[in-house]
């Protein structure tokens, strides 16, 4: 009959202190050298040499009155150990870095107005606190950076107010409203302004852009001239004499307004509260926080945007 072989599972209890006491001993060949190293006493290391022993359960070191040696597994175990020490004391390292923002990546989904005007400067706060910091920022529509925020894909979102998302947390930070952009002394300056007044004059519209839900609302119709992807094309052909345009308020810091003047758009779907979304129930990294922070901070009272009211 066969002998039976049974394996017994040990149960690891391993401490990082007690494998570094194990790896400075080796290489110093003295437990009062590696305890002084350490700077505990000879034998609180004594212990953690001892309890590392009892839980592999061999020993791993031969030991004299001055000094000590490795037994046979004991140098097993040490190049076995020590390139997994080394590893784990940098990877305790880079998460400490990110903690404290030394280090690590943070990614963001924003509206496009947004991202090259208003995140374009606290992007560039954020980065001169942090500068061992990567951040990775998609421009989308609203409905994709609520969906980019709801997916786990990006941490932060940066869009306009939701309609009780139950998975979602949004934070107010100020509102922003639809603006019709025009050279300096245009004769649809000269009057107050309605989406009527509008029909009469050539368009510069964005494709997708903000304004398609204040159109349907308004009842407004109005056929584009021209349809670009981006605001500040959108805003240079203005400047050309080729049209008007209508953009978010929000976008007017990122332009360059010079010669030009915007007015605010009366009607429904026209004002918009812009914030932060995050997951209700994830757990914002420190870094996240602190840009949150910033974004309050630099939120801009001009150009059309106000913030609301804590």
């Amino acid at each position: 009959m066969g002998r039976a072989w049974i394996k017994v599972e040990r149960s690891m209890n391993i401490k990082y202190r007690q494998l570094q006491a194990f790896v400075l001993a080796a290489r110093l060949g003295s437990f009062a050298k590696a305890a002084a190293e350490l700077h505990i006493t000879q034998s609180s290391f004594s212990v953690l040499i001892r309890q590392l022993e009892e839980d592999v359960g061999i020993a791993l070191f031969e030991r004299t009155t001055r000094s000590c040696r490795l037994t046979s597994p004991g140098q097993v175990f040490y190049r076995d150990i020590t390139p997994i020490l080394k590893d784990l004391k940098e990877a305790y390292g880079r998460i400490s870095d990110v903690g404290s923002g030394v280090a690590g990546q943070l990614q963001l989904s924003a509206l496009p107005s947004l991202a090259f005007g208003l995140l374009t400067e606290v992007l560039a706060s954020f980065r001169a606190r942090y500068p061992g910091m990567r951040v990775f920022m998609r421009e989308e529509l609203n409905v994709a950076v609520i969906d980019a925020v709801k997916r786990g894909e990006v941490e932060l979102g940066i869009g306009s107010e939701l309609n009780g998302d139950p998975e979602l947390e949004f934070k107010p930070l100020f509102r922003d409203h639809l603006v019709v952009v025009a050279p300096i002394g245009h004769e649809i300056l000269a009057e107050p302004l309605t989406w009527k007044r509008l029909e009469s004059y050539p368009l510069i519209m964005l494709a997708h852009g903000s304004a398609d839900r204040a159109l349907r609302l308004n009842r407004a119709e109005l056929v584009p001239t021209i349809e670009v992807a981006y605001m500040g094309t959108a805003v240079s052909m203005v400047r050309s004499g080729l049209g008007l345009t209508i953009i978010p308020s929000s976008g007017l810091k990122g332009v360059n307004m010079s010669d030009l003047r915007s007015v605010a758009l009366p009607g429904r779907a026209c004002r918009r509260t812009i914030g932060v979304l995050h997951r209700k129930r994830a757990t914002l990294s420190p870094m996240a926080l602190a840009f949150m922070e910033l974004l309050s901070q630099a939120a801009p009272l001009d150009r059309g945007i106000r913030r609301l009211a804590a």
